[in-house]
């Protein structure tokens, strides 16, 4: 055998050998977590540096903690790395950030608590439930405040949201929006239907002028570049294909066609539209059932080209809100132009937003198919809230409205109620619950909030018991991804425990305090 051969046979294995090493290097880098490097590796992990960005409620020691350079602190905390992340320097401070409130020590007098923040700079949502009067509406306001407020006062906020807010009510003496009262120190809008404008226009700048605020109250029209083939069809109810009458299919044709010449792109051509419709030589039979959807679907659109600003593209630091509270418009009609106002707003709007549904009972019933459509829109919204940078917050006295709100909002706060029936609901979506509710207490050794796990295996009469018990602006908090502690050098989660909070005073107007019978 050619010694030779060998030499040549022993250099290609060795060279495979130190290929297959290097390969398996390469793919063991993209495995590799904080566990498998040392302090002195790295600063901080890309994932715990986005976890913690991506926080949305972050308890006061733990920003001040990041705020500080910070030394590699050897832990001596139990190994918990579904709840724990590795951080060692001040890279992670937090930078835009106001106060929601705080977690009530029990029996403290006197004491100042440490505040618990709303991390304004990243998308989340919020799920607010409880019965009237129990502070559900105050603590949205204190979100949108904390997000389009520039206040030191309450935090940080060098880049202020563009806030849009759904409002609908079928009593006529309820009152205006509640978010309206921001109009104390916020730019606000509010976009009524042309049906009820006179009312409205009233009642909010009466509201405005009690509290030195300046509002400015429009007709709801939807403008022709707002429109395209869906938004045309939500507008005029036109359902699946398959239960139209012919000239609806001929309609539908019509939309398609002038949607492939425009290639999809540019605006919606109304003009164009009732021209074509006008060559078809539609019968009387027919023309009379087309005629009344057109009705519908002209009075909420401006069909003149009119020069002036499009009210549903938010700008930072303003507040839009739209208030469909009209005797002739139905919860559905409503719920259809929430809808489409919603995917306006979310399209056009360049800076972060925030998105809130005030009493949201009064229009989004299980019912309702216009209802079922505009949720679909919201959860959509919610599961691509990061790439939108958007913040949704749902206010209802009934948890039950549609329970995949619960399911993908990242923070739900229980105001106080008294049904079994809405706590048994809860309990099947919200984890603290689902798991018996263990409590964080804010009593424990050094007295720190949020620093023990308190009693466990809580039974559900003695949950549903502090729920009912809960006083005015109380709420039980539920937030897994909250960062409610620092243990040596890593940040402790909410997870599945929660809190009783306490939202704080508003700096803004307050327009949520109950009309007693001596009141003029």
């Amino acid at each position: 055998m050619d010694p030779n051969s060998d030499t040549k046979f022993a250099t290609r294995s060795l060279l495979a050998a130190l290929d297959e090493s290097q390969e398996l290097q390469t793919y063991q880098a993209l495995l590799s977590t904080d566990s498998d490097r040392s302090d002195d590796a790295i600063a901080i992990s890309a994932s715990a540096l986005e976890e913690f960005k991506t926080a949305p409620l972050i308890w006061w020691d733990v920003k001040q903690h990041l705020s500080e350079p910070q030394p590699n602190v050897e832990s001596t905390a139990p190994e918990q790395s579904t709840t724990r992340s590795t951080l060692t320097n001040s890279k992670t401070s937090l930078q835009q950030y106001a106060v929601l409130g705080h977690v009530p020590k029990e029996n403290a007098v006197n004491t100042a608590s440490k505040p618990v923040l709303l991390n304004t700079n990243s998308p989340w949502s919020a799920f607010l439930c409880g019965s009237q009067g129990s502070g559900k509406s105050h603590a949205l306001s204190c979100m949108l405040e904390n997000c389009l407020l520039q206040n030191d006062s309450i935090g940080k906020n060098p880049h202020p949201l563009a806030g849009l807010v759904f409002h609908y009510d079928s009593h006529q003496g309820s009152g205006v929006c509640e978010a309206a009262y921001l109009c104390s120190s916020v730019p606000t809008t509010v976009l009524v239907s042309e049906s009820n404008f006179g009312r409205l226009k009233v009642d909010y700048e009466a509201m405005a002028a009690r509290h030195q605020g300046e509002i400015s109250v429009r007709k709801m029209k939807l403008l022709s570049s707002h429109l395209d083939t869906e938004r045309v069809k939500t507008l005029m109810a036109i359902g699946k294909d398959g239960e139209l009458p012919l000239y609806m299919h001929i309609l539908i044709k019509i939309l398609r066609d002038m949607a492939k010449a425009n290639g999809g792109i540019g605006a919606f051509d109304y003009k164009q539209f009732k021209r074509m419709l006008d060559e078809q030589g539609f019968s009387d039979k027919q023309n009379s059932p087309l005629n009344m959807r057109l009705a519908l679907l002209e009075s909420f659109i401006d069909t003149a080209k009119r020069a002036g600003p499009d009210f549903l593209v938010g700008n930072p630091g303003t507040l839009t809100i739209i208030d469909l509270t009209d005797p002739v418009v139905d919860a559905d009609s409503a719920c259809v132009l929430f809808d489409i106002c919603l995917s306006i707003f979310i399209s056009q709007t360049a800076c972060g937003k925030i998105v809130a549904l005030d009493e949201a009972h009064n229009y989004m019933t299980e019912e309702s198919s216009a209802a079922k459509q505009f949720t679909n829109r919201l959860l959509k919204t919610i599961r691509e809230q990061r790439h939108q940078a958007t913040r949704v917050v749902v206010a209802t006295q009934e948890p039950t409205i549609n329970t995949a709100l619960l399911d993908l909002c990242s923070v739900t706060m229980v105001h106080r109620c008294t049904s079994p029936a809405w706590f048994a609901v809860l309990k099947k979506h919200i984890a603290g619950m689902f798991l018996n509710g263990n409590s964080m207490s804010s009593e424990g050794s050094g007295g720190e909030e949020g620093d023990e796990i308190g009693k466990k295996g809580k039974v559900d009469k003695e949950l549903f018991q502090q729920i009912v018990q809960l006083k005015l602006g109380e709420s039980l908090l539920f937030c897994p991804t909250a960062a409610v502690a620092v243990d040596g050098n890593e940040i402790v989660r909410m997870v599945d425990r929660y809190v009783k909070f306490k939202t704080r005073e508003r700096v803004t107007a307050d327009g949520g305090t109950t009309k007693l019978a001596g009141d003029a």
